[in-house]
């Protein structure tokens, strides 16, 4: 038994300095959050699809603000019967020429201008808002596969000394030294840790696959989490200052305040449109008219008389009506999503700090100390096996607490549409 004392004692170092190795350094990008939100910027082709569509926008408003062109028209005469000629378009004969221009009247084209405009502005929010959303998302996954991959090499390492003890009970239970029940204990263990390991690393996957489309990178991602930007994330602002950032820069809702105004816009195009435009016409006529050669001025103008654009102006009003209603509906939404953010944070916090007190030299050396007793027999495998359960449990519960004060912080920026953080 001393042997395998000599063994136990030595692996239990080799454990404690043991690295989560199981992906090949070719194959890992390690990379701070500031980096992945960079690349996310630059590559992510969601964004760019989003850039396209305000590039369109901006280009329908220079569109908007061109004026329609005017026609020209002509006429030559083909066949002259009384003389037996074709094309007969000389001094003699007969040709026309129109110059036409449709004047836009009672303030349409402004006010086709000003939707442009506004849609442009929506646009923007719109790109705006995916930003902030898929931002959101690039946090989540980052601060999940830092929790993950540590909790995964935690396992590993737990699961590479529980496999060499086994190994080792199992040679000591057929000599007959041991029981075999203390063999069944420590397999029992090692399937709870393997089944942990294997959902765990199931759910990095998972995340690893949505970051790379984030930031169109492959490879397994590696984040790079300091202490001092966990620390960051303990002020705690207060509730009011994040609900009046919600209130005044998320783009969500500034989306709905300009579909009120593009409403209200489109309300104003549809009664103007009751006033008709006018075309005005100049035109020269040789033999044509009342006189030779002589110059014509004319308008044009339709009557309003059986359609009064009724019904699109009853549609646009209601329209106004309905976008107002889902304008306070979206403030009191937002006002409940930063409520329960700022509760989630708060609770973080908390959770936090009470961590670091608990989590402190002492857990690490009481771990140490259960080690080296177990190794010299001074403890039972069954409460070696419980210290085991206990101690990866906290540590999984540690790294569960760092990982979402992080995310929450990213949640609070996500609702207040504002960097707080």
């Amino acid at each position: 038994m001393k042997k395998i004392n000599l063994l136990l004692i030595l692996l239990f170092k080799v454990f404690l300095l043991l690295h989560y190795n199981s992906i090949s350094a070719q194959d890992t990008i390690s990379i701070s959050i500031d980096k992945a939100e960079e690349l996310f910027l630059k590559k992510n082709l969601f964004l760019l699809a989003a850039q396209c569509n305000v590039d369109k926008q901006n280009a329908l408003v220079i569109q908007s603000k061109a004026y329609p062109n005017p026609v020209f028209s002509a006429n030559f005469n083909m066949y002259d019967p009384e003389n037996d000629i074709y094309f007969h378009t000389d001094k003699t004969g007969q040709k026309d020429f129109m110059f036409e221009q449709l004047i836009i009247l009672g303030g349409k084209r402004k006010a086709s201008i000003d939707i442009a405009k506004t849609n442009k502005e929506l646009a923007e929010a719109e790109f705006t808002d995916i930003l902030r959303n898929l931002k959101f998302q690039l946090n989540k996954s980052f601060y999940n596969i830092y929790q993950y991959q540590n909790n995964v090499r935690k396992f590993n390492q737990q699961l590479l000394l529980l496999d060499t003890l086994i190994n080792a009970y199992e040679i000591q239970a057929a000599k007959g030294n041991i029981s075999l029940k203390d063999v069944i204990r420590l397999k029992s263990v090692y399937l709870k840790i393997n089944n942990e390991r294997a959902e765990g690393i199931q759910l990095l996957n998972e995340e690893n696959k949505n970051i790379q489309l984030l930031i169109q990178e492959q490879g397994i991602i590696v984040p790079i989490v300091n202490n001092e930007t966990v620390e960051s994330y303990t002020k705690l602002f207060s509730l009011d200052e994040i609900e009046t950032n919600a209130l005044s820069k998320r783009p969500d809702l500034l989306m709905n305040n300009k579909m009120i105004q593009m409403a209200e816009l489109n309300y104003k195009l549809q009664k103007r449109t009751n006033i008709p435009d006018a075309v005005f016409n100049v035109s020269t006529d040789q033999r044509g008219g009342a006189f030779k050669n002589q110059i014509n001025a004319g308008i044009s103008l339709p009557l309003p008389l059986w359609n009064y654009n009724r019904g699109n102006i009853k549609a646009a009003k209601s329209d106004v009506n309905y976008n107002g209603f889902m304008l306070e509906e979206r403030k009191k939404e937002i006002k409940a999503e930063v409520l329960e953010a700022y509760q989630n944070m708060e609770r973080s916090i908390k959770e936090y700090k009470k961590s670091k007190q608990l989590y402190n030299a002492n857990f690490e050396m009481v771990f140490k100390s259960v080690n080296e007793n177990f190794a010299k027999n001074n403890i039972s495998i069954i409460e070696f096996v419980d210290f085991i359960e206990a101690y990866n449990d906290a540590l999984k519960e540690l790294e569960r607490i760092k990982s979402q004060i992080s995310i929450n912080a990213a949640q609070i920026n996500y609702v207040s549409g504002t960097k707080l953080y």
